[in-house]
């Protein structure tokens, strides 16, 4: 499945140099991305419609932590092709043998590595026409579960729904009117549907029990993590020291240095500052200069905040700044 510029009323494939317009194309995720890893962002989205299904094929280069919550009663999955690096979903391990379960109750939050290919599927019960695959849709919502998460699932049925899917997409990216014909249109949104309710099993209390207590530790560390993306996001213009951050949530330097590398892969201090730096990226667009921003966040020593940025998104804040007001 190879990227190609080209917009359809059934097919849009968009390549984004902007981490914050490529959230945006999955518009009903109500999603915000937070770049952790350095070097100049390059992502794709395409998107493929028929009937109630959406198929969203979203390709990233850098490690971003999401947040988002999918709208109203659409169901939401992933299945990852290409997931390596380390990744979490609610603070579950992610791994590309995993389905991951993006819609449900209280929003999801995401930490996606450099190298990340997933087909998403976005179905929406109300727009599903046929009573047979809504009915089966209907099923499948109640096997997912009412919370978002990692879903372990049969692998070899996993990569034979894969296989499908890329022989569904390849065949529309080669032909975008094929899904302007109301039968393929149809016969795409069953294969997508019932494909699957092939790899999502019935629901195992015991099991998922055992599963969510082994994930226990690393969900406390994600929740710490959480909390200090809060804290970052009160008081912009004070940075935060791992000393601060040790004495107010009464952890030890080790226990806060593990709980970061254990969920997003970097240091406490390394993940602060990427959170800063990604507020003054988006704050460049509407402020009157870069040092307003800037200092807004918490940079006072202009020339190392310039390499800072730089280091992170692969330009000076000033080309930033100056694209952003069309100079």
């Amino acid at each position: 499945m190879q990227p190609v510029n080209r917009t359809n009323s059934a097919v849009e494939i968009r390549r984004c140099r902007n981490i914050d317009e490529q959230a945006m194309l999955l518009d009903a995720w109500n999603q915000s991305y937070c770049q952790i890893s350095r070097g100049t962002f390059d992502g794709s989205v395409s998107s493929f419609f028929a009937g109630g299904v959406r198929v969203l094929v979203e390709r990233l280069n850098r490690t971003v932590y999401q947040r988002g919550q999918v709208a109203g009663s659409r169901v939401a999955v992933g299945i990852p092709f290409q997931l390596e690096g380390h990744a979490l979903l609610c603070g579950q391990t992610s791994h590309r043998d995993g389905l991951h379960v993006f819609s449900g109750d209280g929003g999801f939050e995401f930490l996606s590595p450099d190298k990340h290919v997933v087909v998403n599927l976005e179905i929406e019960p109300e727009a599903v026409e046929d009573a047979l695959v809504r009915a089966q849709l209907e099923e499948i919502a109640v096997r997912l579960g009412a919370r978002p998460g990692v879903l372990n699932v049969d692998p070899a049925r996993l990569q034979g729904f894969r296989e499908v899917l890329k022989q569904l997409l390849d065949a529309v990216a080669a032909t975008p009117t094929l899904l302007d014909d109301a039968g393929v249109a149809a016969a795409f949104e069953k294969s997508v549907v019932f494909g699957l309710a092939e790899v999502v099993p019935p629901m195992r209390v015991g099991e998922a029990h055992a599963h969510l207590q082994g994930e226990a530790r690393t969900a406390r560390n994600w929740q710490l993590v959480r909390q200090v993306r809060g804290l970052v996001e009160e008081s912009p213009d004070c940075p935060l020291s791992v000393a601060e951050l040790c004495a107010r949530f009464r952890a030890s330097r080790r226990t806060l240095q593990y709980a970061f590398e254990d969920t997003v892969g970097v240091n406490p201090s390394a993940y602060i500052r990427a959170v800063r730096l990604d507020h003054v990226r988006r704050g460049l667009r509407g402020a009157q200069s870069v040092t307003e921003v800037a200092t807004r966040w918490g940079f006072w020593h202009f020339g190392n905040f310039s390499n800072e940025y730089r280091g992170q998104f692969g330009e000076l804040p000033s080309e930033t700044w100056r694209r952003a007001r069309g100079v």
